[in-house]
């Protein structure tokens, strides 16, 4: 019996020990990769989201200490996103030549009541997209942090999550329609794919939210990190008006944005 407390009580103090090393460092670096949800919030009743979207995360962070409990968490991250919506009750349009959508901007002479001012051949009845986006992001949270108790110590997180569009891609799943709105060119469910339109993405998107995990120092001054989070997104995806309906004319797709993560990451 006393053979195995006093073996136990080394193995708390290795657990220690070895614990110390990454509760010293002042700085810990090392990669991310994580999954998410993407929940759209559609600002108007002429578009409706279609399901969750997804999230793939991947870069590098940094946490800086301030104190034994708490620190600063920043650093660069890649998100390739994926979101879903579908047009409302009433018919959605927008103008394209070839893989451009134009946008319907009065400086540009761009009409919905007149697609043909513009030379265009055609537009898109639009019933469905599927769109796929890629931010650079930069996280700035502060990181709230207990003690090791053994090898684990837990956190929660507390900031923004502030990204900055690099591309923008959409399929796009409805019909071409002839310039006088009635004839159908492609008889049935027809496909657009790899559609861009320059200057449709709002360039910065801003979410505030709360994450809360936990570090396990494995080895050494080495630690694996497990994180959930949620955000809050409060800028809009979207700054220009390329759609257009028989009702209302033209008009911009209003939406912002909520995410659920999971990441993971490996610091040094």
């Amino acid at each position: 019996m006393k053979k195995l407390i006093v073996a136990l009580v080394i193995s708390v103090f290795a657990l220690n020990i070895q614990a110390q090393e990454a509760a010293d460092k002042k700085l810990q670096a090392g990669l991310v990769a994580g999954f998410g949800l993407n929940f759209q919030k559609m600002g108007t009743d002429r578009l409706q989201s279609d399901g969750v979207g997804s999230d793939f995360t991947i870069g590098a962070n940094v946490i800086l200490d301030i104190n034994d409990a708490l620190a600063f968490n920043t650093g660069l991250e890649f998100d390739f996103e994926s979101l879903k919506y579908k047009a409302g009750i009433n018919p959605v349009y927008y103008l394209y030549e070839d893989k451009n959508i134009l946008r319907l901007d009065k400086n540009q002479g761009v009409y919905s009541s007149t697609p043909d001012s513009v030379g265009v051949n055609n537009y898109f009845r639009l019933d469905q997209r599927e769109q796929n986006v890629v931010y650079l992001t930069v996280p700035t949270m502060f990181v709230f942090r207990t003690n090791f108790i053994g090898y684990f110590r837990y956190f929660g997180k507390f900031g923004l999550r502030t990204s900055f569009a690099l591309s923008s891609k959409s399929t796009d799943f409805g019909s071409v329609l002839g310039l006088d709105g009635i004839e159908i060119i492609e008889e049935g469910e027809m496909i657009n794919t790899d559609m861009k339109s320059k200057g449709n993405q709002f360039i910065i998107k801003s979410a505030v939210g709360l994450s809360g995990g936990f570090e396990w120092n494995f080895t050494g001054g080495t630690s694996l990190v497990g994180e959930i989070g949620y955000y809050y997104g409060f800028t809009p995806l979207y700054n220009k008006r390329t759609f257009f309906n028989d009702i209302d004319g033209e008009f911009a797709n209003k939406a912002t944005q909520n995410q659920l993560q999971l990441k993971v990451s490996i610091l040094f």
